[in-house]
């Protein structure tokens, strides 16, 4: 039985990294049927400067950039079933899901999982 192809999209390859890139690449992975959003936002400094971050608000620590980079692509993914993996929740992934789910509530989407 053939495999069906899965399609994988770069959304952003540093913390930083520009922000209007990833709508182009989610029109593309609509127009293939679907696939995964890859957010790459971590390396060691990145994650040192997120940790200062928490200690500093324990709300904080992931991606400063995450509403620019998730926000604008955040229905079209969810409404074609395009899974978002990155890795921008640093040094507190719990509190970069909440901001998630908090954009998808302000957007009137389904909450993601």
């Amino acid at each position: 039985m053939p495999l069906s192809p899965l399609y994988i999209g770069c959304a952003s390859g540093f913390s930083g990294d520009r922000s209007d890139g990833a709508a182009a690449v989610v029109r593309t992975l609509i127009a293939r049927g679907g696939g995964v959003l890859i957010y790459e936002t971590l390396a060691e400094r990145t994650l040192a400067l997120a940790q200062l971050a928490r200690n500093a608000d324990p709300e904080r620590g992931y991606e400063p950039l995450l509403d620019e980079l998730v926000g604008p692509v955040l229905g079209d993914c969810l409404r074609h079933g395009i899974n978002i993996v990155g890795n921008f929740g640093a040094a507190n992934p719990a509190a970069a899901a909440r901001r998630i789910a908090a954009l998808a509530r302000q957007q009137g989407l389904p909450a993601p999982r």
